[in-house]
């Protein structure tokens, strides 16, 4: 009794039973193997599976069969029912393809079933029929394809990878790789640095392109696609961001642009903001950035400047064509625009009277002023006015006088004051002349230029201001 008791225990342990794997079987390996040719037709097969088999339900899932019908044959199993040899009761045909097919029916002795139906394709002393091209991608005439599109090439068996590199053209031509799935049957070409917008490509499959048992391609087949749909050139408006915007007009001087304004280019569609800043310049040269956004299906760009431009200047603006869009359509054309900063807060100031305080008529401007000399020692003139076009800030003031022509010592400015204006638009300065002396002729001059009188607004005097007297 104990000799039997063991005898059974030994039975289970080394049976099937024994294996403790509780995922599902899978196939591991058959003979002949997928897409092998040149097989005897006097081959048997072979099925290892990953664990012990209900050998029923195995054979009753298992098939051989080729265009003829199917194949009867007889099973043996072997290795504690892990491995399966089929033998034909009749030889197979010395020409032709066979598939071996086992479907999910099949269970192990636990009762899980295969975990994937298993199909596999041999050929009986080669294949002789012709290989054809099933489907490609993308479809013949298609057009709004991706950059990154893959050429897919579904071929009716597998093809020999090494035909496939002359066999397959892509014009025009473009760096790539070629893939493939597990059986050959699918070869997928994968663009390099992708496709570009616009083109045509026409790709051709000649029929020097084989299966593997080296039959040709039944005939040539080639097939078209375009990259993209968008072939619109975009355009663009520009226009000035002030209060009430400015808009520029390719055909006429825009006049009334603010030295400090932001400059906004509409595009009629979404561009590549990459080259924008390289694609935008403006004369005279001024320092700007470029900063853009996306509004309602297109991009608006700003011309936003470090540094604010000269005051009543001539500007031209210079958009170049080469800003593309998202598909690579250039703009439309080369745009140019000439536009004046002479805007109500870009107009240079100037001294516009300059007189006695006293209520002595105006002097005359660019000409010399014959004036009375007060009788004293040293002799002074006071009382100077001049007004000014805007609110002069004071802190730029630079003024002094000089002996043009008579003897004497060289003249002062004093008694510099800022008393406000008599109007709004106007600020006036007054101060006396020191030094003077009767027939000499002297120089007042208050200093223009970038580095001499500006307003409030920062826009400077263009010239220095002149005015000669004589006593």
């Amino acid at each position: 009794m104990v000799r039997l008791f063991l005898s059974s225990i030994l039975i289970v342990v080394t049976g099937c039973y024994a294996d403790m794997d509780s995922g599902r079987p899978e196939v591991v390996s058959v003979n002949p193997s997928h897409n092998r040719t040149l097989v005897s037709p006097s081959s048997v097969i072979t099925v290892k599976f990953s664990r012990c088999m209900d050998t029923v339900r195995t054979n009753n899932s298992f098939s051989l069969g080729s265009d003829s019908g199917g194949v009867e044959g007889i099973f043996f199993w072997e290795n504690d029912g892990k491995t399966l040899t089929f033998t034909p009761r009749a030889g197979l045909y010395s020409s032709g393809a066979y598939t071996i097919r086992i479907t999910k029916d099949a269970e192990d002795t636990e009762g899980n079933d295969l975990r994937n139906e298993y199909v596999s394709k041999f050929y009986i002393c080669g294949e002789n029929g012709s290989p054809y091209v099933q489907s490609y991608s993308p479809a013949e005439n298609s057009t709004g394809n991706p950059v990154n599109t893959q050429v897919v090439i579904t071929f009716s068996e597998p093809v020999d990878l090494n035909s496939i590199y002359n066999g397959i053209s892509i014009s025009p031509a473009i760096q790539g790789y070629y893939s493939w799935n597990g059986d050959f049957t699918e070869i997928r070409f994968t663009p390099l640095y992708g496709f570009e917008y616009h083109n045509t490509y026409s790709v051709n499959i000649s029929d020097s392109v084989l299966d593997v048992s080296g039959n040709r391609l039944r005939g040539p087949v080639v097939f078209s696609f375009t990259v993209g749909d968008d072939f619109t050139q975009p355009e663009l408006s520009v226009y000035q961001d002030l209060a009430i915007p400015l808009n520029f007009s390719e055909a006429l001087v825009t006049h009334g642009a603010e030295k400090d304004g932001i400059i906004v280019i509409n595009f009629t569609e979404i561009i590549n903001s990459e080259n924008l800043r390289s694609a935008i310049s403006i004369s005279p040269s001024g320092e700007f950035y470029v900063t853009s956004t996306v509004t309602a299906g297109a991009t608006v760009a700003f011309i936003n400047f470090t540094e604010n431009l000269l005051c009543e200047e001539i500007y031209t603006l210079r958009i170049n064509s080469s800003i593309t869009d998202m598909q690579g359509n250039p703009l439309i054309k080369d745009y140019r625009f000439v536009f004046v900063t002479d805007g109500a807060g870009s107009v240079s100031p100037e001294a516009t009277t300059i007189g006695d305080l006293n209520g002595f008529p105006l002097w005359q401007m660019n000409e010399i002023q014959v004036l009375a000399v007060i009788p004293a020692t040293p002799l002074l003139y006071p009382d100077i006015m001049v007004d000014f076009s805007a609110e002069i800030n004071p802190l730029t003031l630079s003024i002094y006088a000089e002996i043009v022509a008579g003897l004497g010592v060289s003249p002062s400015i004093v008694n510099l004051n800022w008393p406000g204006p008599p109007f709004v638009q106007f600020t006036r300065l007054s101060f006396g002349l020191y030094n003077v002396f009767a027939g000499n002729i002297y120089k007042i001059v208050i200093k223009g230029g970038r580095n001499g009188l500006k307003d409030m607004n920062g826009n400077y005097m263009k010239d220095d201001f002149i005015q000669m007297v004589r006593f």
